[in-house]
């Protein structure tokens, strides 16, 4: 297939590498995988699920990636103003808000989620993808398809992981996989006692690869990155020829929904006609149980941020973490706070 040369160049000057760079991709776990460890571990014993963009363990690692990003983000405000940012490190919408609000670059968040969600729907419903996605909104990792008839739901209910049928027809919608934890969150929990988490997976694959590589074996294992596939490369295709098909990413300042506070970061469709070019559609209306699921942690995620660009005072941090609809009292906000204060990985040195 005819196109044009690829030259991978590697560096590790970050400022040198930015410059004249039309797009740039900012993947980074701050902390490594021992971090993400602790993010998924801590909160099973306050009773809560451990995960690393939800709950607890997504505030933990919040705080930990926000101030260790804002040099990569002076950066590119400094060398690459005009850049386009795609951003996959998580918590994503806190990520984005932050980096939005501090430095006002040209920030985006892509996920697989709503991109595989939405496929399969589609698939289901024999539709066109582009349609499907014109009715999915929410923030990242918390959202939706809004059925075009109340009937779909039926067909679609086995596709909203980890619920019910009861569960949907109380949202009237259905849910993205990570929705589950705010619907059933002992479930949760009570599956992830006693075994290992993802980081510890992860840990282990990251060792038997090392070992592959030294031993020069063709059989080595492989995790697959279908978030490339499915978000990254089309997203970055189409700003830079323009076209494909209609896609959901996270943007701040584009339609929003109605109760959400200013600044937070909403997953919604858009649409890429010419090259640099990105549309954001119009965004629909959510049932009202997704929509109170939504307006929460909406909050939650703007008074984080808050917390997090205030320089982190104590109360401002159990202000925010008692907003999350995961965290069931003040009590409990509190402690959570002062373990994360004393026992989250320091990161020292910037990103």
């Amino acid at each position: 297939m005819d196109g044009k040369p690829v030259t991978i160049e590697v560096s590790t000057n970050r400022r040198s590498s930015l410059e004249g760079a039309d797009v740039v991709l900012d993947q980074v776990r701050i902390g490594g995988l021992a971090s993400r460890a602790f993010d998924e571990l801590f909160p099973r014993e306050f009773g809560i699920p451990g995960e690393e963009t939800m709950g607890p363990g997504g505030f933990a690692n919040a705080l930990r990636t926000v101030p260790a990003l804002r040099a990569t983000w002076s950066d590119i405000a400094d060398v690459a103003p005009r850049s386009f940012v795609v951003n996959l490190t998580n918590p994503s919408g806190i990520v984005v808000a932050a980096a939005r609000r501090e430095f006002d670059i040209h920030i985006v968040s892509v996920c697989d989620s709503p991109m595989t969600h939405t496929a399969a729907i589609a698939a289901r419903l024999g539709r066109e993808v582009g349609r499907v996605r014109r009715r999915y909104v929410g923030l990242n990792h918390v959202g939706w398809y809004v059925p075009e008839h109340p009937d779909e739901l039926v067909d679609l209910v086995d596709l909203a992981v980890g619920e019910t049928d009861e569960d949907v027809a109380a949202q009237e919608a259905i849910g993205a996989p990570y929705v589950r934890f705010y619907l059933r969150p002992d479930a949760i929990l009570a599956g992830q006692r006693g075994g290992p988490t993802r980081a510890e997976a992860l840990s282990q694959l990251e060792s038997e690869l090392v070992d592959a590589y030294a031993a020069e074996r063709t059989d080595s294992p492989r995790r697959g990155a279908g978030w490339y596939r499915w978000a990254v490369v089309p997203l970055v295709d189409a700003w830079t020829n323009g076209g494909g098909e209609t896609q959901v990413i996270g943007l701040v300042g584009g339609p929003t929904l109605s109760g959400l506070p200013p600044g937070v970061m909403v997953e919604q469709p858009v649409d890429l006609p010419l090259p640099g070019r990105l549309r954001p559609l119009p965004v629909v209306a959510l049932p009202r149980l997704p929509s109170a699921i939504l307006a929460a942690h909406a909050a939650y995620e703007a008074l984080t941020v808050d917390a997090i660009l205030a320089g982190s005072p104590r109360i401002a941090l159990i202000r925010a973490l008692l907003a999350n609809p995961l965290v069931p009292d003040a009590e409990r906000a509190g402690r959570l706070v002062d373990r994360i204060l004393s026992d989250s990985p320091r990161i020292d040195a910037p990103a």
